[in-house]
Protein backbone atom coordinates (compact mmCIF):
# COMPACT_ATOMS: atom_id res chain seq x y z
CA UNK A 1 0.00 0.00 0.00
CA UNK A 2 1.14 3.54 -0.73
CA UNK A 3 1.85 6.13 1.94
CA UNK A 4 0.87 9.78 2.24
CA UNK A 5 3.94 12.00 2.62
CA UNK A 6 3.00 15.23 4.39
CA UNK A 7 5.00 18.25 3.27
CA UNK A 8 6.18 20.53 6.08
CA UNK A 9 7.86 23.84 5.41
CA UNK A 10 8.18 26.66 7.94
CA UNK A 11 10.36 29.71 8.29
CA UNK A 12 11.49 28.93 11.86
CA UNK A 13 13.09 25.80 13.27
CA UNK A 14 10.77 25.71 16.27
CA UNK A 15 7.67 25.99 14.09
CA UNK A 16 8.90 23.20 11.79
CA UNK A 17 9.63 20.87 14.69
CA UNK A 18 6.23 21.57 16.29
CA UNK A 19 4.42 20.99 13.00
CA UNK A 20 6.27 17.69 12.58
CA UNK A 21 4.98 16.60 15.98
CA UNK A 22 1.46 17.78 15.14
CA UNK A 23 1.48 15.91 11.83
CA UNK A 24 2.65 12.71 13.49
CA UNK A 25 -0.04 13.08 16.15
CA UNK A 26 -2.59 13.47 13.35
CA UNK A 27 -1.54 10.15 11.85
CA UNK A 28 1.13 11.11 9.32
CA UNK A 29 3.41 8.13 8.76
CA UNK A 30 5.91 10.04 6.63
CA UNK A 31 6.78 13.73 6.31
CA UNK A 32 8.89 15.73 3.89
CA UNK A 33 10.97 18.37 5.65
CA UNK A 34 11.28 21.26 3.20
CA UNK A 35 14.38 22.78 4.73
CA UNK A 36 14.70 25.39 1.96
CA UNK A 37 11.81 27.22 3.67
CA UNK A 38 13.87 27.98 6.79
CA UNK A 39 14.90 31.61 6.97
CA UNK A 40 17.97 31.01 9.15
CA UNK A 41 20.94 28.70 8.71
CA UNK A 42 19.75 25.10 8.77
CA UNK A 43 20.53 23.31 12.04
CA UNK A 44 20.10 19.62 11.18
CA UNK A 45 21.03 18.39 14.66
CA UNK A 46 18.27 20.49 16.22
CA UNK A 47 15.67 19.46 13.65
CA UNK A 48 16.47 15.75 13.80
CA UNK A 49 16.99 15.49 17.55
CA UNK A 50 13.46 14.11 18.03
CA UNK A 51 12.11 12.21 15.05
CA UNK A 52 8.36 11.99 15.38
CA UNK A 53 7.99 9.90 12.22
CA UNK A 54 10.07 8.75 9.24
CA UNK A 55 11.10 11.71 7.11
CA UNK A 56 12.30 12.84 3.71
CA UNK A 57 14.86 15.65 3.72
CA UNK A 58 14.48 18.05 0.82
CA UNK A 59 16.25 21.33 0.09
CA UNK A 60 14.58 22.50 -3.09
CA UNK A 61 16.19 24.94 -5.51
CA UNK A 62 14.25 27.89 -6.89
CA UNK A 63 14.18 26.50 -10.43
CA UNK A 64 12.59 23.30 -9.12
CA UNK A 65 9.83 25.05 -7.21
CA UNK A 66 11.68 25.68 -3.93
CA UNK A 67 12.99 28.82 -2.25
CA UNK A 68 16.64 27.94 -1.59
CA UNK A 69 18.66 31.03 -2.44
CA UNK A 70 22.12 30.21 -1.09
CA UNK A 71 24.97 28.60 -3.01
CA UNK A 72 24.67 25.11 -4.47
CA UNK A 73 27.77 23.77 -2.76
CA UNK A 74 26.30 24.46 0.67
CA UNK A 75 22.98 22.87 -0.32
CA UNK A 76 24.66 19.65 -1.40
CA UNK A 77 26.79 19.61 1.74
CA UNK A 78 23.64 19.79 3.88
CA UNK A 79 22.09 16.92 1.94
CA UNK A 80 25.20 14.80 2.57
CA UNK A 81 25.07 15.67 6.28
CA UNK A 82 21.45 14.54 6.43
CA UNK A 83 22.43 11.25 4.83
CA UNK A 84 25.22 10.72 7.33
CA UNK A 85 22.77 11.44 10.15
CA UNK A 86 20.66 8.54 8.90
CA UNK A 87 17.42 10.15 7.75
CA UNK A 88 14.96 7.80 6.09
CA UNK A 89 14.91 9.41 2.65
CA UNK A 90 16.72 12.21 0.88
CA UNK A 91 15.38 13.96 -2.23
CA UNK A 92 18.09 14.55 -4.82
CA UNK A 93 17.50 16.24 -8.17
CA UNK A 94 18.43 14.10 -11.16
CA UNK A 95 21.10 16.50 -12.44
CA UNK A 96 23.13 16.22 -9.21
CA UNK A 97 22.38 12.58 -8.33
CA UNK A 98 25.86 11.44 -9.35
CA UNK A 99 27.42 14.05 -7.04
CA UNK A 100 25.80 12.61 -3.92
CA UNK A 101 26.53 8.95 -3.25
CA UNK A 102 24.51 6.39 -1.37
CA UNK A 103 25.43 5.89 2.28
CA UNK A 104 24.02 3.58 4.92
CA UNK A 105 20.33 2.70 4.76
CA UNK A 106 19.14 6.08 3.54
CA UNK A 107 16.85 5.72 0.52
CA UNK A 108 17.26 7.96 -2.49
CA UNK A 109 14.35 9.77 -4.17
CA UNK A 110 15.68 11.03 -7.50
CA UNK A 111 13.48 13.90 -8.64
CA UNK A 112 12.68 15.95 -11.74
CA UNK A 113 10.41 19.03 -11.87
CA UNK A 114 9.11 20.91 -14.88
CA UNK A 115 6.88 23.92 -14.25
CA UNK A 116 6.57 24.80 -17.93
CA UNK A 117 5.27 21.66 -19.62
CA UNK A 118 4.89 17.91 -19.66
CA UNK A 119 7.69 16.90 -22.05
CA UNK A 120 7.10 14.19 -24.64
CA UNK A 121 10.45 12.73 -23.61
CA UNK A 122 9.14 11.89 -20.13
CA UNK A 123 9.53 8.10 -20.61
CA UNK A 124 13.18 8.59 -21.54
CA UNK A 125 13.70 10.96 -18.61
CA UNK A 126 12.34 8.37 -16.19
CA UNK A 127 14.46 5.62 -17.75
CA UNK A 128 17.61 7.70 -17.25
CA UNK A 129 16.65 8.61 -13.70
CA UNK A 130 16.22 4.93 -12.88
CA UNK A 131 19.91 4.41 -13.62
CA UNK A 132 20.97 7.01 -11.02
CA UNK A 133 20.93 4.58 -8.09
CA UNK A 134 17.31 5.47 -7.38
CA UNK A 135 15.14 3.72 -4.83
CA UNK A 136 12.26 5.91 -6.00
CA UNK A 137 11.89 8.15 -9.04
CA UNK A 138 9.75 11.26 -8.69
CA UNK A 139 8.62 13.36 -11.67
CA UNK A 140 6.34 16.39 -11.39
CA UNK A 141 5.31 18.30 -14.50
CA UNK A 142 2.72 20.94 -15.29
CA UNK A 143 -0.31 19.53 -17.07
CA UNK A 144 -2.28 21.82 -19.36
CA UNK A 145 -4.74 19.17 -20.56
CA UNK A 146 -6.31 15.88 -19.57
CA UNK A 147 -4.06 14.29 -22.19
CA UNK A 148 -0.93 15.55 -20.41
CA UNK A 149 -2.16 14.15 -17.10
CA UNK A 150 -3.05 10.77 -18.60
CA UNK A 151 0.37 10.59 -20.27
CA UNK A 152 2.12 11.21 -16.95
CA UNK A 153 0.19 8.49 -15.13
CA UNK A 154 0.50 5.91 -17.91
CA UNK A 155 4.23 6.57 -18.23
CA UNK A 156 4.70 5.96 -14.52
CA UNK A 157 2.74 2.71 -14.71
CA UNK A 158 5.35 1.40 -17.19
CA UNK A 159 8.44 2.63 -15.29
CA UNK A 160 11.23 0.16 -14.37
CA UNK A 161 11.45 1.36 -10.73
CA UNK A 162 8.84 2.60 -8.22
CA UNK A 163 7.80 5.98 -9.59
CA UNK A 164 5.83 8.89 -8.21
CA UNK A 165 4.45 10.70 -11.26
CA UNK A 166 2.53 13.91 -10.64
CA UNK A 167 0.76 16.07 -13.19
CA UNK A 168 0.59 19.38 -11.36
CA UNK A 169 -2.54 21.53 -11.48
CA UNK A 170 -6.24 20.81 -11.13
CA UNK A 171 -6.37 18.89 -14.40
CA UNK A 172 -3.79 16.46 -13.06
CA UNK A 173 -5.20 16.05 -9.56
CA UNK A 174 -6.28 12.47 -10.23
CA UNK A 175 -2.65 11.44 -10.85
CA UNK A 176 -1.90 12.17 -7.19
CA UNK A 177 -4.60 9.69 -6.16
CA UNK A 178 -4.36 6.98 -8.79
CA UNK A 179 -0.58 6.68 -8.72
CA UNK A 180 -1.09 4.24 -5.86
CA UNK A 181 -2.92 1.88 -8.22
CA UNK A 182 0.13 1.79 -10.50
CA UNK A 183 2.89 1.23 -7.99
CA UNK A 184 3.69 4.70 -6.68
CA UNK A 185 5.08 4.16 -3.16
CA UNK A 186 3.71 7.48 -1.92
CA UNK A 187 1.95 10.71 -2.77
CA UNK A 188 2.41 14.18 -1.33
CA UNK A 189 -0.04 16.28 0.66
CA UNK A 190 -0.15 19.53 2.59
CA UNK A 191 -0.73 19.50 6.33
CA UNK A 192 -2.13 23.00 6.63
CA UNK A 193 -4.79 23.51 3.90
CA UNK A 194 -3.85 27.20 3.73
CA UNK A 195 -0.23 26.42 2.87
CA UNK A 196 0.31 24.76 -0.51
CA UNK A 197 3.67 23.87 -2.02
CA UNK A 198 2.60 22.95 -5.55
CA UNK A 199 -0.34 23.46 -7.93
CA UNK A 200 -3.11 20.97 -7.19
CA UNK A 201 -1.56 19.65 -3.97
CA UNK A 202 -4.23 17.87 -1.88
CA UNK A 203 -4.64 18.15 1.86
CA UNK A 204 -3.60 15.28 4.14
CA UNK A 205 -7.00 15.01 5.81
CA UNK A 206 -8.84 14.93 2.48
CA UNK A 207 -6.58 12.21 1.08
CA UNK A 208 -6.95 10.08 4.17
CA UNK A 209 -10.63 10.59 4.90
CA UNK A 210 -12.29 11.40 1.57
CA UNK A 211 -10.16 9.31 -0.79
CA UNK A 212 -8.99 6.51 1.55
CA UNK A 213 -5.66 6.79 -0.27
CA UNK A 214 -3.82 4.28 1.87
CA UNK A 215 -6.28 1.52 0.86
CA UNK A 216 -5.79 1.94 -2.90
CA UNK A 217 -4.00 -0.93 -4.62
CA UNK A 218 -3.65 -2.47 -8.07
CA UNK A 219 -7.08 -4.11 -7.79
CA UNK A 220 -8.93 -0.89 -6.93
CA UNK A 221 -11.71 -0.05 -9.41
CA UNK A 222 -11.84 3.54 -10.65
CA UNK A 223 -14.90 5.78 -10.90
CA UNK A 224 -15.06 9.54 -11.31
CA UNK A 225 -16.82 12.77 -12.15
CA UNK A 226 -16.09 14.62 -15.39
CA UNK A 227 -16.71 18.34 -15.74
CA UNK A 228 -15.21 21.81 -15.82
CA UNK A 229 -15.02 23.17 -13.18
CA UNK A 230 -14.89 20.11 -10.97
CA UNK A 231 -12.64 20.93 -8.01
CA UNK A 232 -15.56 21.80 -5.71
CA UNK A 233 -17.56 18.67 -6.49
CA UNK A 234 -18.89 16.79 -3.47
CA UNK A 235 -19.20 13.57 -5.46
CA UNK A 236 -15.75 12.12 -4.59
CA UNK A 237 -16.37 12.53 -0.87
CA UNK A 238 -19.87 11.05 -1.06
CA UNK A 239 -19.21 8.08 -3.33
CA UNK A 240 -15.96 7.15 -1.60
CA UNK A 241 -17.83 7.18 1.70
CA UNK A 242 -20.45 4.86 0.21
CA UNK A 243 -17.71 2.52 -1.04
CA UNK A 244 -16.17 2.53 2.43
CA UNK A 245 -19.55 1.91 4.07
CA UNK A 246 -20.06 -1.24 1.99
CA UNK A 247 -16.42 -2.40 2.18
CA UNK A 248 -15.75 -2.06 -1.56
CA UNK A 249 -12.28 -1.71 -3.11
CA UNK A 250 -13.19 1.26 -5.29
CA UNK A 251 -12.12 4.89 -5.57
CA UNK A 252 -13.88 7.89 -7.11
CA UNK A 253 -11.83 10.85 -8.38
CA UNK A 254 -12.46 14.18 -10.16
CA UNK A 255 -11.46 14.58 -13.81
CA UNK A 256 -11.31 18.13 -15.10
CA UNK A 257 -12.30 17.81 -18.76
CA UNK A 258 -12.62 20.95 -20.85
CA UNK A 259 -15.58 21.44 -23.16
CA UNK A 260 -15.09 19.57 -26.42
CA UNK A 261 -12.44 17.25 -24.94
CA UNK A 262 -14.55 14.17 -24.19
CA UNK A 263 -13.04 12.16 -27.10
CA UNK A 264 -9.55 12.90 -25.76
CA UNK A 265 -10.62 11.94 -22.26
CA UNK A 266 -11.93 8.53 -23.23
CA UNK A 267 -9.04 7.80 -25.57
CA UNK A 268 -6.19 8.89 -23.29
CA UNK A 269 -7.60 7.27 -20.13
CA UNK A 270 -8.71 4.01 -21.69
CA UNK A 271 -5.97 2.20 -19.71
CA UNK A 272 -7.77 3.05 -16.45
CA UNK A 273 -10.68 0.75 -17.35
CA UNK A 274 -13.15 3.12 -15.75
CA UNK A 275 -16.23 1.51 -14.19
CA UNK A 276 -18.57 4.49 -13.99
CA UNK A 277 -18.81 8.26 -14.30
CA UNK A 278 -20.84 11.15 -13.00
CA UNK A 279 -21.26 13.90 -15.58
CA UNK A 280 -21.58 17.59 -14.83
CA UNK A 281 -21.34 20.90 -16.71
CA UNK A 282 -20.55 21.33 -19.55
CA UNK A 283 -20.86 17.68 -20.70
CA UNK A 284 -24.39 16.53 -19.83
CA UNK A 285 -25.56 16.75 -23.42
CA UNK A 286 -22.30 16.13 -25.28
CA UNK A 287 -21.69 12.87 -23.39
CA UNK A 288 -24.50 11.24 -25.38
CA UNK A 289 -22.18 10.95 -28.39
CA UNK A 290 -20.04 8.57 -26.32
CA UNK A 291 -22.78 6.26 -25.07
CA UNK A 292 -23.76 2.84 -26.39
CA UNK A 293 -27.16 2.83 -24.67
CA UNK A 294 -29.45 5.34 -22.95
CA UNK A 295 -32.29 5.01 -20.48
CA UNK A 296 -35.71 6.46 -21.31
CA UNK A 297 -35.14 9.65 -19.32
CA UNK A 298 -31.92 10.48 -21.19
CA UNK A 299 -33.68 9.86 -24.50
CA UNK A 300 -36.52 12.14 -23.42
CA UNK A 301 -34.52 14.97 -21.84
CA UNK A 302 -31.35 14.81 -23.92
CA UNK A 303 -29.37 15.15 -20.69
CA UNK A 304 -27.19 12.50 -19.02
CA UNK A 305 -25.50 12.85 -15.64
CA UNK A 306 -24.51 9.21 -15.01
CA UNK A 307 -22.58 6.72 -17.11
CA UNK A 308 -22.72 3.07 -16.09
CA UNK A 309 -19.80 1.16 -17.64
CA UNK A 310 -20.53 -2.54 -17.80
CA UNK A 311 -17.89 -5.33 -17.64
CA UNK A 312 -17.83 -5.60 -21.44
CA UNK A 313 -17.13 -1.86 -21.74
CA UNK A 314 -20.66 -0.87 -22.78
CA UNK A 315 -21.46 2.68 -21.69
CA UNK A 316 -25.05 3.19 -20.58
CA UNK A 317 -26.33 6.70 -19.92
CA UNK A 318 -28.73 7.48 -17.08
CA UNK A 319 -30.31 10.64 -15.71
CA UNK A 320 -30.64 10.71 -11.92
CA UNK A 321 -31.32 14.47 -11.83
CA UNK A 322 -34.87 13.98 -13.12
CA UNK A 323 -36.19 11.71 -10.32
CA UNK A 324 -34.13 13.59 -7.70
CA UNK A 325 -35.79 16.89 -8.65
CA UNK A 326 -39.27 15.42 -8.44
CA UNK A 327 -38.60 13.83 -5.04
CA UNK A 328 -37.08 17.06 -3.70
CA UNK A 329 -39.90 19.31 -4.89
CA UNK A 330 -42.71 16.98 -3.88
CA UNK A 331 -41.29 16.58 -0.38
CA UNK A 332 -40.98 20.37 -0.07
CA UNK A 333 -44.66 20.67 -1.02
CA UNK A 334 -45.72 18.22 1.68
CA UNK A 335 -45.21 14.89 -0.02
CA UNK A 336 -47.60 12.80 -2.08
CA UNK A 337 -50.55 11.67 0.09
CA UNK A 338 -52.27 10.35 -3.03
CA UNK A 339 -49.75 8.16 -4.91
CA UNK A 340 -51.63 8.78 -8.14
CA UNK A 341 -51.48 12.58 -7.89
CA UNK A 342 -48.36 14.71 -7.73
CA UNK A 343 -48.50 17.93 -5.65
CA UNK A 344 -46.81 19.56 -8.66
CA UNK A 345 -50.00 19.14 -10.68
CA UNK A 346 -51.31 22.55 -11.74
CA UNK A 347 -48.41 24.51 -10.22
CA UNK A 348 -46.71 27.25 -12.26
CA UNK A 349 -42.89 27.19 -12.18
CA UNK A 350 -40.37 29.79 -13.34
CA UNK A 351 -37.20 27.94 -14.30
CA UNK A 352 -33.99 29.95 -14.61
CA UNK A 353 -31.45 28.27 -16.90
CA UNK A 354 -31.24 26.53 -20.24
CA UNK A 355 -28.49 23.95 -19.73
CA UNK A 356 -28.49 20.24 -18.98
CA UNK A 357 -29.90 20.51 -15.46
CA UNK A 358 -32.60 22.93 -16.60
CA UNK A 359 -33.58 20.57 -19.40
CA UNK A 360 -34.02 17.67 -16.96
CA UNK A 361 -36.07 19.83 -14.59
CA UNK A 362 -38.27 21.21 -17.37
CA UNK A 363 -39.14 17.75 -18.63
CA UNK A 364 -39.66 16.42 -15.09
CA UNK A 365 -42.06 19.24 -14.15
CA UNK A 366 -44.12 19.14 -17.32
CA UNK A 367 -44.44 15.35 -17.11
CA UNK A 368 -45.83 15.77 -13.58
CA UNK A 369 -48.48 18.29 -14.50
CA UNK A 370 -46.75 21.58 -13.75
CA UNK A 371 -46.75 24.57 -16.05
CA UNK A 372 -43.19 25.73 -16.79
CA UNK A 373 -41.83 29.06 -17.96
CA UNK A 374 -38.16 29.13 -18.93
CA UNK A 375 -35.92 32.18 -18.67
CA UNK A 376 -32.17 32.56 -19.17
CA UNK A 377 -29.77 35.35 -19.97
CA UNK A 378 -29.44 33.88 -23.45
CA UNK A 379 -32.98 34.38 -24.78
CA UNK A 380 -32.33 32.25 -27.85
CA UNK A 381 -31.27 29.23 -25.76
CA UNK A 382 -34.17 29.53 -23.34
CA UNK A 383 -36.69 29.98 -26.18
CA UNK A 384 -35.27 26.93 -27.98
CA UNK A 385 -35.52 24.80 -24.82
CA UNK A 386 -39.07 25.98 -24.18
CA UNK A 387 -40.08 25.00 -27.71
CA UNK A 388 -38.37 21.63 -27.34
CA UNK A 389 -40.06 20.79 -24.04
CA UNK A 390 -43.39 22.34 -24.96
CA UNK A 391 -43.59 25.07 -22.33
CA UNK A 392 -43.51 28.86 -22.09
CA UNK A 393 -40.65 31.32 -22.50
CA UNK A 394 -40.12 34.87 -21.26
CA UNK A 395 -37.25 37.22 -22.11
CA UNK A 396 -34.55 37.76 -19.50
CA UNK A 397 -35.65 41.35 -18.95
CA UNK A 398 -39.15 40.14 -17.94
CA UNK A 399 -37.99 37.47 -15.46
CA UNK A 400 -39.34 39.29 -12.37
CA UNK A 401 -42.80 39.92 -13.82
CA UNK A 402 -44.02 36.32 -14.03
CA UNK A 403 -46.35 35.12 -11.26
CA UNK A 404 -45.20 31.68 -10.19
CA UNK A 405 -45.83 29.07 -7.52
CA UNK A 406 -42.29 27.75 -7.79
CA UNK A 407 -38.99 29.57 -8.50
CA UNK A 408 -36.05 27.39 -9.56
CA UNK A 409 -32.42 28.34 -10.12
CA UNK A 410 -30.85 25.77 -12.45
CA UNK A 411 -27.67 27.77 -13.10
CA UNK A 412 -24.34 27.98 -11.23
CA UNK A 413 -25.09 31.57 -10.14
CA UNK A 414 -24.56 31.85 -6.39
CA UNK A 415 -22.09 28.98 -6.23
CA UNK A 416 -19.01 29.40 -4.05
CA UNK A 417 -17.02 31.63 -4.25
CA UNK A 418 -19.54 34.00 -5.91
CA UNK A 419 -21.93 33.64 -2.98
CA UNK A 420 -23.32 37.20 -3.13
CA UNK A 421 -24.96 36.69 -6.52
CA UNK A 422 -28.47 35.63 -7.51
CA UNK A 423 -30.20 35.14 -10.88
CA UNK A 424 -33.46 36.77 -9.74
CA UNK A 425 -34.10 40.14 -8.02
CA UNK A 426 -36.26 40.45 -4.87
CA UNK A 427 -39.25 41.55 -6.97
CA UNK A 428 -39.58 37.98 -8.30
CA UNK A 429 -40.35 36.54 -4.86
CA UNK A 430 -43.82 36.27 -3.26
CA UNK A 431 -44.95 34.93 0.07
CA UNK A 432 -45.67 31.19 0.45
CA UNK A 433 -44.30 30.10 -2.92
CA UNK A 434 -41.64 27.38 -3.19
CA UNK A 435 -38.05 28.46 -3.91
CA UNK A 436 -35.58 25.80 -5.06
CA UNK A 437 -31.86 26.28 -5.81
CA UNK A 438 -29.86 23.50 -7.48
CA UNK A 439 -26.62 25.06 -6.17
CA UNK A 440 -25.40 23.15 -3.11
CA UNK A 441 -22.11 24.92 -2.36
CA UNK A 442 -23.09 26.73 -0.17
CA UNK A 443 -26.41 25.23 0.79
CA UNK A 444 -27.86 28.53 1.96
CA UNK A 445 -27.47 30.64 -1.17
CA UNK A 446 -28.53 34.26 -1.59
CA UNK A 447 -31.34 33.02 -3.84
CA UNK A 448 -32.69 30.96 -0.92
CA UNK A 449 -32.09 33.77 1.55
CA UNK A 450 -34.33 36.00 -0.56
CA UNK A 451 -36.94 33.25 -0.43
CA UNK A 452 -36.77 33.08 3.34
CA UNK A 453 -37.03 36.89 3.51
CA UNK A 454 -40.36 36.53 1.72
CA UNK A 455 -41.59 33.60 3.90
CA UNK A 456 -41.30 31.10 1.07
CA UNK A 457 -41.02 27.34 1.29
CA UNK A 458 -37.41 26.26 0.64
CA UNK A 459 -35.82 23.31 -1.16
CA UNK A 460 -32.02 23.20 -1.24
CA UNK A 461 -29.49 21.93 -3.73
CA UNK A 462 -28.09 19.66 -1.05
CA UNK A 463 -31.33 17.69 -1.00
CA UNK A 464 -31.33 17.24 -4.76
CA UNK A 465 -27.65 16.32 -4.75
CA UNK A 466 -28.14 13.73 -2.00
CA UNK A 467 -31.01 12.07 -3.85
CA UNK A 468 -29.30 11.97 -7.24
CA UNK A 469 -26.09 10.66 -5.67
CA UNK A 470 -28.03 7.90 -3.93
CA UNK A 471 -29.47 6.86 -7.27
CA UNK A 472 -26.02 6.92 -8.86
CA UNK A 473 -24.83 4.60 -6.11
CA UNK A 474 -27.07 1.91 -7.58
CA UNK A 475 -24.81 1.86 -10.62
CA UNK A 476 -21.48 2.52 -8.88
CA UNK A 477 -21.77 0.60 -5.60
CA UNK A 478 -24.52 -1.79 -6.63
CA UNK A 479 -26.75 -0.85 -3.68
CA UNK A 480 -30.42 0.06 -3.90
CA UNK A 481 -30.92 2.24 -0.84
CA UNK A 482 -27.77 3.90 0.51
CA UNK A 483 -28.41 5.84 3.73
CA UNK A 484 -29.64 9.33 2.77
CA UNK A 485 -29.02 10.73 6.26
CA UNK A 486 -25.37 9.68 6.08
CA UNK A 487 -24.95 11.40 2.71
CA UNK A 488 -26.67 14.56 3.98
CA UNK A 489 -24.40 14.62 7.01
CA UNK A 490 -21.29 14.29 4.87
CA UNK A 491 -22.32 17.16 2.62
CA UNK A 492 -23.25 19.49 5.46
CA UNK A 493 -20.10 18.67 7.40
CA UNK A 494 -17.96 19.40 4.36
CA UNK A 495 -19.40 22.86 3.77
CA UNK A 496 -20.69 23.85 7.18
CA UNK A 497 -18.45 26.99 7.30
CA UNK A 498 -20.15 28.16 4.11
CA UNK A 499 -23.70 28.09 5.44
CA UNK A 500 -23.30 31.77 6.34
CA UNK A 501 -21.02 32.84 3.52
CA UNK A 502 -23.48 35.43 2.21
CA UNK A 503 -22.75 38.87 3.60
CA UNK A 504 -25.50 39.40 6.22
CA UNK A 505 -25.71 43.09 5.30
CA UNK A 506 -26.07 42.37 1.60
CA UNK A 507 -29.87 42.24 1.54
CA UNK A 508 -30.05 45.64 3.20
CA UNK A 509 -27.14 47.16 1.31
CA UNK A 510 -28.77 47.02 -2.10
CA UNK A 511 -32.25 46.75 -3.50
CA UNK A 512 -31.15 44.86 -6.59
CA UNK A 513 -28.71 41.97 -5.93
CA UNK A 514 -26.05 41.54 -8.56
CA UNK A 515 -27.42 39.41 -11.38
CA UNK A 516 -24.82 37.51 -13.31
CA UNK A 517 -24.52 35.37 -16.39
CA UNK A 518 -25.69 31.83 -15.59
CA UNK A 519 -22.96 30.47 -17.88
CA UNK A 520 -20.18 29.93 -15.34
CA UNK A 521 -16.66 30.62 -16.55
CA UNK A 522 -14.42 27.59 -16.09
CA UNK A 523 -11.21 28.75 -14.46
CA UNK A 524 -8.52 26.89 -12.56
CA UNK A 525 -8.12 28.13 -9.00
CA UNK A 526 -4.51 27.13 -8.57
CA UNK A 527 -2.22 28.53 -5.91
Amino acid sequence: MATICVILGRGRHAALIQEWKDAADAGAQLVELRLDCLRRDIDLKRILANRYSPCVVTIRRGRDGGIWRQDEERRQRLLREAIVMGVDYVDIEADIAKEIRRFGKVKRIISYHNFKETPKELPDIIQKMATLDADIVKVATIATSIQDAAFVLKTASEAPVPTIAIAMGEVGFFTRILGAKYGAPLTYASFNPDRSFAPGLPNFRDLKRDYRFEKIDSATEVYGVIGDPVAQSLSPMVHNAIFEHYGQNKVYVPFKVAEGKLPTFFESLDFLKLKGLSVTIPHKEAIRQHLDEEDDIVETTGSCNTVEIRPDGTRVGHNTDYPAVIETLEDALGGRPNPALSPLEGKQALLVGAGGVARSIAYALTRHGAGVTIVARNDEKSKALAEEVGCKFVPWTMRASTLSDILINATPVGMHPEVNETPLPPAAFRENILVFDTVYHPENTLFLKLGREHNCKIATGVEMFVRQAARQARFFAGVENPPLDVIRGLVRRKFSPLQHDVDPELLEARDEPQVTDPDLDAEDQEH
